[in-house]
């Protein structure tokens, strides 16, 4: 590998560590439901609302256990953080202590935080829309909304809400008020009554961000603003923003930073490292081509700078032994192509050979001299 191309690599690497640990830095995007969210699903205009009504309205950064307070809790989901088998208890908690609470259910799949806390509440979730396994179909499905009619008189504006993929299912023997229903009639906002307070369910997206410029959507926020009084408790724990001891910052900060400098001194170890060659320089040895002669030449140049003479001269007597059995091989010869040590030693052997197969006598042989 040369220097170029490790440093090329270094820079792509380098490249890859920051982009993932800005994605690490970044979070997971927005936080759905949150009160403090800018994004089309956040709930930061409908506090922002409450706030400019005169509700007074407080951020909740630590478990719902923990909470006493009065007034309305409003418990919107996806959850980011936090979820647990007693979720239900938890806000259950509240409402014996004759508070109400606003619980916006996303009708999302795959948020157990949402799927403990309504069944823990005897809510669970229904399925109402079926995925489709055809593309144009998905692409159709992801992109239904629903208006929802308001289910008493005098008929108001319908809210406008995505389509959800399942809904909480409200029994039978539940006396519940309802407030708005679907298209197909199941009711969507209600409301119930639950030990001393009062329990409000309703689609997360119909206050979102992205929402509240609807009359109906509007209509229903301030509908909860008059029933419920001006005293809002939105619980953030849940979407993230956790109370956190001052010590516990410093020392998480901390970490945090031997974490990054250990990063850095791996990465500067690795640039070293790949920077410096890997052994001796090495070429690529030239490809030999040419006819059987160039190639029988060059074997015979690479025998002779290593001094094989001794051992050709041996190996020439005995591929004649095995090719030519009946051919007779003086003593002498045999000798002499044991002791050859110089290149005339073996061109000697060989012309002696060659006078053999013609039916002459070697030079200097012994008569009856034979092998």
């Amino acid at each position: 590998m040369t220097r170029q191309k490790v440093l090329i690599s270094l820079a792509v690497l380098g490249v890859l560590a920051l982009g993932v640990l800005g994605a690490l830095a970044g979070g997971a995007g927005e936080a759905q439901g949150s009160s403090i969210s800018h994004g089309p699903a956040g709930w930061l205009a409908a506090r922002k609302y409450l706030e400019a009504r005169g509700a007074q309205v407080t951020l909740w950064r630590e478990p719902t256990e923990r909470f006493s307070g009065t007034g309305v809790l409003v418990v919107a989901f996806p959850w980011q953080n936090g979820a647990s088998a007693e979720a239900g208890e938890r806000i259950e908690a509240h409402l014996q202590r004759g508070g109400s609470v606003v619980l916006a259910w996303s009708g999302g799949p795959g948020n157990p935080g949402e799927v403990l806390a309504l069944h823990g509440l005897g809510f669970p979730l229904q399925e109402v829309r079926k995925e489709p396994l055809s593309p144009l179909a998905w692409r159709k499905f992801v992109r239904e909304e629903w208006d929802l009619r308001p289910a008493g008189a005098p008929a108001g504006a319908p809210l406008r809400i995505w389509a959800p993929r399942s809904m909480p299912e409200i029994a039978k023997t539940e006396k519940a008020e309802v407030l708005y229903r679907t298209p197909t009639g199941r009711p969507a906002v209600v409301r119930l009554r639950r030990h001393r307070g009062s329990l409000w369910l309703l689609p997360a997206d119909a206050l979102a961000n992205a929402r509240l410029d609807t009359a109906g959507n509007a209509d229903l926020l301030e509908t909860l603003l008059a029933r419920l009084g001006k005293q809002w408790t939105f619980d953030e724990y849940h979407h993230g923003l956790i109370t956190a001891d001052p010590a516990e910052d410093r020392t998480f900060a901390r970490i945090l930073d031997l974490v990054l400098l250990h990063l850095a001194l791996l990465y500067v170890l690795a640039v070293m490292t790949l920077s410096r060659r890997f052994g001796p320089a090495w070429s690529e040895p030239p490809v030999i081509t040419g006819s059987v002669a160039s190639f029988l030449l060059g074997l015979g140049a690479l025998h002779h700078r290593l001094s094989h003479h001794g051992e050709a001269a041996r190996r020439l007597l005995e591929r004649s032994r095995e090719l030519f059995p009946d051919l007779p091989i003086p003593q002498e010869l045999a000798r002499r192509a044991a002791a050859a040590a110089a290149p005339q030693d073996l061109l000697a052997v060989a012309r002696d050979l060659v006078r053999l197969r013609r039916g002459s006598r070697p030079i200097d042989s012994e008569p009856g001299d034979r092998l």
